[in-house]
């Protein structure tokens, strides 16, 4: 990898940075069976905490749950946070007769029962009833990563129009990096190889949730209305970005009227950043985020979020700029005079994401393009964060994902005709497998976090 001599990190303005994760289970019976008992499991939490603040919280439809944790600026302590939920989740659904299931998607069949809520409404409204319960049997992993110093309004809830900011020429660095690392970082994150008992792609989720015409998949829940919900183009200023949100609100307001949604009943939005369920995104709480990557086991959740945070500090703090080039169709993630190229955003949105989501590992075009990713951590940062980047480089060395992983237990288990619908005895079994672990995962994360400590103490 060609570069020029790494930028020394600045302590102070490190502090600043802040990362956040909010992640999705589903619910399961203790036979490994989807059940809708998000409530009954929040009410157990209500009971263990006394009633005091905490980060976990209903979803769309009655068989999920998500669990938030608070920012810090060092990934593992937010990850401390997380597992402190994990735990609360854990326990409160043992004790109500239930299991929480870190997957992409359930691997059988089941109906969502969807919430009474004016957002689902509208959006039920929008998509059509059968094809809005796409939103109640996928779970993801949502990365949030505070947005450079200056760019955010926190009282309009806004990005600011900055006529000349290099804070805004960072922002628009990290979120065009976001959009070329998509590839690589839902491959290493997939774990949905079923959807309603099918085998559609490694990456099921990433199929159904999105759709698009770049993904060849017309049945997806935002096909339609791809702006909404799709990987985005790059952006060459925060102008454009600003005016691409401005107006995707205006155009998503206009939809909800035409589909004969009543005007008293079209949501209070707090911001017009949230009518917009794309892969990467600006939230109203003043961060860039990431939310196109399957749940999955706690470890390789922690090391994808610590590959991400670490190169998004030096591109939000001036060290590299990221451009656009051809030549990284070939060398993805090249540095050359403090500059990262990465692939053209046709490449990313018609190449890489359709064959990640389809393929993942098994493709050496993706294998190629996350071995690049992963050198580019350890370039910026050689082997200092060898322990908790580990879950990867494992991953690539034994090139299984828990995707992978999931369709080798089913085919142990019998399942022989991928054409087949997967029998609820495997579906259950294969959930029951991962619901347990949860717990191991727990202990392994925090091992994985001490192993950091120790080695930069």
């Amino acid at each position: 990898m060609a570069s020029s001599q790494k930028k020394d990190k600045t302590k102070s303005t490190l502090k600043k940075f802040t990362i956040g994760f909010e992640v999705e289970f589903f619910i399961i019976d203790k036979e490994g069976k989807i059940a809708p008992g998000a409530d009954a499991v929040l009410k157990k939490v209500e009971e263990k905490t006394a009633g005091a603040a905490h980060t976990i919280v209903r979803e769309v439809a009655e068989n999920m749950i998500e669990v938030g944790s608070y920012p810090d600026t060092e990934g593992s302590n937010t990850m401390k946070s997380l597992l402190d939920g994990l735990k609360l989740v854990s326990y409160a659904a043992n004790e109500a007769g239930y299991g929480v299931l870190p997957l992409g998607t359930y691997p059988g069949k089941f109906t969502p029962t969807i919430r009474v809520d004016p957002r689902y409404e509208a959006q039920a409204k929008l998509f059509g009833k059968t094809r809005f319960q796409i939103a109640g049997r996928v779970a993801g992993y949502h990365c949030h990563y505070a947005l450079p110093w200056g760019v955010f309004d926190a009282k309009t809830l806004m990005l600011k129009s900055l006529s000349d900011s290099k804070n805004q020429e960072y922002l628009v660095n990290a979120f065009n990096f976001l959009i070329a690392i998509d590839p690589a970082i839902t491959a290493f994150m997939q774990s949905s190889p079923f959807y309603q008992g099918r085998h559609l792609a490694k990456d099921s989720r990433l199929l159904v949730y999105r759709g698009s015409e770049e993904l060849g998949y017309n049945k997806g829940l935002y096909a339609n209305h791809p702006r909404f919900g799709s990987l985005p183009k790059y952006v060459h200023a925060g102008t454009d970005l600003i005016g691409r949100i401005e107006d995707r609100y205006t155009d998503w307001l206009k939809m909800l009227k035409d589909a004969g949604v009543l005007e008293k009943k079209i949501p209070v939005y707090r911001s017009i950043l949230d009518t917009n369920w794309s892969p990467v995104k600006v939230n109203p709480h003043g961060t860039l985020e990431h939310r196109g990557m399957d749940m999955n086991r706690l470890p390789v959740l922690l090391s994808v979020s610590i590959l991400i945070q670490t190169l998004l500090r030096y591109i939000q703090e001036g060290h590299v700029n990221v451009i656009p080039h051809d030549s990284a169709k070939l060398q993805p993630f090249s540095v050359e005079d403090n500059t990262i190229y990465i692939p053209p955003d046709t490449h990313v949105k018609k190449n890489l994401q359709n064959l990640s989501a389809k393929e993942g590992l098994a493709n050496d075009e993706v294998f190629h393009y996350c071995k690049r990713l992963l050198s580019l951590v350890k370039f910026f940062e050689g082997d200092a964060l060898e322990p908790l980047l580990r879950p990867l480089t494992t991953m690539l060395s034994e090139r299984q994902t828990t995707s992978d992983k999931i369709l080798a237990q089913a085919k142990s288990l019998g399942y022989k005709d991928m054409r087949k619908i997967l029998p609820q005895g495997i579906a259950s079994e294969i959930a029951l497998t991962h619901s347990r672990q949860m717990f191991e995962d727990i202990v392994l994360v925090e091992e994985m976090i001490e192993a950091q400590n120790r080695l930069t103490a």
